[in-house]
């Protein structure tokens, strides 16, 4: 299906948290690679079994030491007749509990720090690839799943488009991974929004309902105003992926509604707990899970400063590129 109808669906899943909406969408972010820059052979053998939900996947990108930094990855990838031999560690592998098949970029090309340092494969679970779970305990306790990749192999015939290439994959892959994090927020958001709406419908203070306060009435009309706003961002650009496909126009909306839609579930969310007071802030309701959600995607899938950055270098670029007129130029 198209993206129009992509973010309707995920909407609609993110208003149960993120964790379900992050795995629901794996099969659209691995499976846009193998169908833009997969062989057939690929498309037979794993695409099929993803859209038959028969192989589950996950994405290792994530370093120990690297996250934005995508090009400064260390796990390498080393060719040895028709096997690329993995080394090296991912962390944060959305998916990896139960995943059979990872989608992993890796050093190629130890030689260069440029864009043509990195390759594209498909791994799937064995006993070379392992995966662990380790409980990181900071405000509350995470899972983080990490992968190892001691002397993994991974077939030539794995490789998602071309060696060394990856730039280009990945260029690809923002799409669906921006995208399905816009649209996840949006139901996060619009569910926080809900609960505490009808809480202020009932809780009572000082003889009359507290939606009747300013004060509160006031951080619904805002919440609702952000969502409509960020919703109708999220399904323009929706609209443009599915009738243009990848640009430099893409990138920059993609970018945006990212970073605008999870600015938004982030803002609205807030407001819920401050709407809900202190039992918001307990587990009697979803709203502190959410609050957590929420923060995190402000940070997966390229934080929102890179969102930043990506926009104003694409739209730099698009402004540049034509003439100004006597009237700008002044």
């Amino acid at each position: 299906m198209g993206w129009s109808d992509e973010v309707l669906a995920l909407e609609e899943i993110g208003v149960l948290g993120a964790s379900l909406a992050c795995l629901y969408s794996l099969a659209s972010i691995v499976g846009e690679a193998i169908n833009i820059f997969g062989t057939g052979e690929q498309k037979q053998k794993y695409l099929r079994s993803i859209i038959e939900d028969r192989l589950t996947v996950a994405e290792a990108l994530t370093e120990p030491r690297g996250g934005s930094d995508f090009f400064g990855a260390m796990a390498t990838a080393r060719r040895e007749a028709d096997f690329y031999i993995l080394n090296g560690q991912k962390r944060f592998i959305v998916g990896a509990e139960g995943a059979d098949l990872f989608l992993v970029y890796a050093r190629s090309n130890p030689d260069v720090t440029s864009h043509n340092a990195i390759s594209a494969l498909l791994v799937e679970r064995g006993k070379a690839w392992k995966c662990s779970m380790s409980m990181v305990d900071g405000d509350t306790w995470r899972r983080d799943w990490s992968g190892l990749l001691p002397r993994c192999e991974s077939a030539v015939k794995n490789l998602i488009g071309k060696e060394h290439g990856a730039y280009e994959v990945f260029n690809q892959m923002m799409i669906p991974e921006r995208m399905t994090s816009a649209a996840g927020a949006l139901g996060l958001a619009r569910a926080a929004l809900e609960i505490c709406s009808r809480y202020a419908d009932r809780r009572k203070a000082f003889g009359q309902k507290i939606r009747e306060f300013e004060g509160v009435s006031f951080k619904i009309a805002e919440s609702l105003t952000r969502l409509d706003a960020a919703r109708a961002l999220v399904h323009e650009t929706a609209r443009i992926i599915d009738a243009t496909g990848n640009s430099s126009y893409v990138r920059r909306m993609v970018s945006e509604s990212k970073k605008f839609a999870t600015d938004t579930a982030w803002a609205v969310v807030n407001d819920a707990m401050q709407v809900m007071g202190g039992i918001g802030y307990t587990n009697v309701y979803p709203i502190e899970r959410l609050l957590r959600d929420a923060r995190l995607m402000t940070i997966w899938t390229g934080t929102n400063e890179i969102m930043s950055l990506v926009i104003q270098h694409e739209y730099y670029k698009q402004l540049l590129s034509t003439p100004s007129s006597a009237r700008t130029s002044r």
